[in-house]
């Protein structure tokens, strides 16, 4: 009887130690965290900081293909993209205290690299919540009508053909009235759950599909992103044409055969051989007018196929796309779309890094993912719906004119020159 009271007053005697115990623990937490000594530990905290990293790369002493390869332009280019901006009336960030030089180096870098938001905070020593916000304004200010419209433009009614259309006499007088090369390209994105349905592209891919029409000297004219990646290029193309891309009266644009034939799209005859690698792998000389017309079509439509692998080597961010919101995603194109053109209105030089030797180029398979299968079926019978009968057979009249005269003039330079391929050139 006496051994009972005993066990129940230790157990009770047990269960308020415990509770004290807990109870010292808490207070103690408690009191560290509120204390005022108790401070998180400081996350960007190196010498090298942002502002000290782009000064080095600006530096007139500093190799020149530092800041090429971390900003995706040369140093003169890139102080001028900055003059640019600052005479537009774009100002430095006050409140982070960012000039404005180096806001554009967090875009270019974050463009470049294809690097998420916790490796760019790392490299210009700033908080997430900078580097978001101010990648997010700088792509505004590149892809507004201000910057983005003085530097991606149509051609105007009076310009006369394209030098590298009158300078090239398998091209001239044949394509005298083309303007450039138009195609679709597929640029990978994150959308939302919702969303990926219907941005599944016909490969099984995640993209958004974008049109272009380029000029034969590397540069966009137009430039339209933001597509789910299961539209067809010739329905971007039809809307396009309907709304903000006018091709003046009897000039055209080079296209594949997917977009159909009509007045201002020239396009490759089909079940005739087309691309340049098939020529290419063959080595023989076209047997007829229409694989003539083929080939040079080809050749001169291999220009839109090249920037494209231009933009998506410059800027990785277009194969490693981060995970902002669809709308801010499709804005991505357009602005480096933009700066490409303003680089190649200042450097003329760029392009020697990125294709070595355009005879070699053979749609630039050297370029990942480029020379995309043609959507012959959907975007063919999206462009018909759209064209007349008597508007086809007179494009069709045109085409077979071009490539008859094409054909002449090529048996009368065999005749000249019995010994001379002019037009089967060594593709890798």
């Amino acid at each position: 009887m006496l051994q009972r009271p005993q066990t129940q007053r230790e157990k009770a005697r047990w269960v308020v130690l415990l509770v004290i115990a807990v109870l010292q623990y808490i207070i103690l937490g408690v009191g560290l965290i509120l204390s005022p000594q108790y401070d998180k530990m400081p996350l960007h905290t190196s010498m090298l900081t942002g502002r000290a990293w782009l000064d080095e790369l600006l530096h007139p002493g500093a190799h020149p293909n530092r800041i090429y390869i971390a900003l995706g332009m040369r140093r003169h280019v890139f102080l001028a993209l900055v003059v640019k901006l600052r005479a537009m009336g774009f100002m430095e960030s006050e409140r982070a205290n960012l000039m404005l030089d180096e806001l554009l180096a967090i875009f270019l870098y974050t463009c470049v690299t294809g690097l998420g938001i916790d490796h760019v905070a790392e490299r210009f020593q700033h908080s997430h919540t900078t580097i978001s916000e101010h990648f997010r304004k700088m792509l505004d200010i590149l892809s507004s009508s201000d910057f983005y419209d003085a530097y991606v433009r149509l051609p105007g009614v009076d310009d006369p053909p394209p030098a590298a259309i009158r300078n090239n006499p398998k091209w001239w007088p044949f394509f005298k009235d083309v303007l450039g090369a138009i195609d679709g390209t597929h640029i990978a994105c994150t959308p939302s759950k919702e969303d990926i349905h219907a941005a599944r592209d016909r490969k099984g891919g995640v993209s958004q599909n974008c049109l272009a029409a380029v000029s034969f000297d590397m540069r966009f004219l137009f430039f339209t992103g933001g597509w789910e990646g299961c539209a067809a290029d010739a329905m971007m193309y039809s809307r396009a044409h309907l709304e903000d891309f006018p091709i003046p009266a009897g000039k055209m644009y080079l296209a594949d055969a997917g977009f159909g034939i009509c007045d201002a799209l020239l396009v490759p005859y089909r079940q005739v051989q087309y691309h340049l690698a098939e020529w290419g792998r063959a080595h023989v000389r076209p047997l007829n007018a229409k694989e003539l017309y083929n080939l040079r079509h080809a050749s001169a439509r291999n220009v839109v196929e090249r920037i494209f692998g231009v933009i998506k080597h410059r800027w990785t961010i277009l194969q490693r796309p981060l995970h902002y919101k669809m709308e801010v995603q499709a804005q991505i194109p357009s602005a480096l779309v933009a700066v490409h053109n303003f680089i190649m209105e200042h450097d003329n030089a760029d392009l020697d890094r990125w294709i070595i030797d355009e005879q070699a180029a053979d749609g630039m398979r050297g370029f990942v993912g480029l020379q995309e299968d043609e959507e012959i079926d959907f975007g063919f019978l999206s462009t018909a719906k759209c064209i007349g009968n008597q508007e086809k057979r007179q494009a069709e009249r045109k085409r077979d004119d071009m490539a008859q005269a094409m054909w002449a003039d090529y048996q009368r330079i065999l005749n000249e020159r019995m010994d001379v391929d002019m037009d089967i050139e060594p593709v890798d």
